[in-house]
C-alpha cells in the first residue's frame, strides 16, 4: 500500500473517530442513542468505580462504560431471580463496583462473591496456547491488589472476597442460588471449569456476562465457551464491547 492511500485512510480514520457519538474500548457507533451511558444513576455509579479504582490502575483507569452498562443491566434483571451475584475475576472491582453502587447493593438481602487470585492469573494453570498472553497481562496489569480491593468494597458489608485460585476456590463458599454471573479469568480451562460448577446453582433466566469472549487475542476462550453454550444447547450473544452474554434456559 503506498503511503499517501495510508495516509489518508488514517487520516479518514481519525476523522470517523471524531463524528462518532461514543469511541473507547475499541468501539465506536454513531447515530445511536447513548442515553444509557449517561443515565444519572448509572453515571454515579461508575463514575464513583473510577475513583475508587485509582489505586488500581496507575496509569489511568480504563474507560470501559459500555461494558459497566452491561453489566448493570444484567444485574438489574438478576433482581427478579432468586439467588447471590458472584463475580470470577475481580482485581480491583472496576466491573462489579458499578453494579454495587448501580444498585445500592448494601441494602439488598443477597451475597455478592467476589472470586480472584487478587494478584494476577496463576501461569501454572495455563494452556500453552494462553500462556505468553498471561504472562504478559501479569506484567503489565496486576499486582497484589488484595488490600486495594478489600477497601473498595468496604461500604458494602454483604460483599465477600475469596482469595484462591479458581474453580478450586469455589469450595470455600456456600452459594445456593445464583442470580447474576460474571466471568472474566482471562483464560479457558478455569473459566469452563468455574461455569460447569457453578450452572446447576443458576436460577432459571440468570444471565452470565463474558467478559473476554469476543475479544481477538482470545480465541481458545471463545472456542471453548461456544462448546460449553452448544452442550446446553444454548447460543451465546456476541457484543460489540467483547464481551458474551449466555442466559440458563428457564426450564
Amino acid at each position: 500500500m503506498g503511503l499517501g492511500i495510508r495516509t489518508w485512510l488514517e487520516r479518514r480514520g481519525i476523522l470517523l473517530l471524531r463524528k462518532s457519538d461514543y469511541h473507547a474500548d475499541g468501539v465506536a457507533v454513531r447515530g445511536k442513542n447513548l442515553s444509557a451511558l449517561s443515565e444519572s444513576a448509572f453515571d454515579h455509579a461508575y463514575h464513583e468505580s473510577i475513583r475508587l479504582n485509582r489505586a488500581g490502575w496507575p496509569n489511568g483507569v480504563p474507560d470501559v462504560r459500555w461494558r459497566a452498562h452491561v453489566c448493570c443491566w444484567a444485574a438489574r434483571n438478576a433482581l427478579l431471580l432468586e439467588g447471590d451475584f458472584v463475580e470470577c475475576g475481580v482485581n480491583t472491582g472496576l466491573l462489579s463496583l458499578t453494579v454495587g453502587h448501580f444498585l445500592n447493593f448494601a441494602t439488598l438481602n443477597r451475597t455478592f462473591w467476589l472470586f480472584d487470585t487478587f494478584e494476577g492469573i496463576p501461569v501454572e494453570r495455563v494452556s500453552a496456547e494462553e500462556r505468553a498472553h498471561a504472562a504478559e497481562l501479569n506484567a503489565v496489569s496486576y499486582f497484589d491488589c488484595y488490600d486495594v480491593a478489600r477497601s473498595n468494597f468496604a461500604p458494602f458489608p454483604n460483599a465477600r472476597l475469596v482469595r484462591g485460585v479458581l474453580p478450586d476456590s469455589l469450595a470455600t463458599a456456600q452459594i445456593e442460588r445464583i442470580a447474576y454471573l460474571s466471568i472474566d479469568l482471562n483464560n479457558a480451562a478455569p473459566e469452563i471449569a468455574s461455569i460447569e460448577r457453578l450452572w446447576p446453582k443458576l436460577s432459571p433466566g440468570a444471565i452470565v456476562v463474558l467478559d473476554d469472549y469476543a475479544f481477538t487475542d482470545y480465541e481458545t476462550q471463545h472456542r471453548a465457551w461456544n462448546d460449553f453454550a452448544a452442550s446446553k444447547n444454548r447460543m451465546i450473544l456476541t457484543v460489540p464491547t467483547g464481551q458474551g452474554i449466555l442466559i440458563k434456559a428457564d426450564s
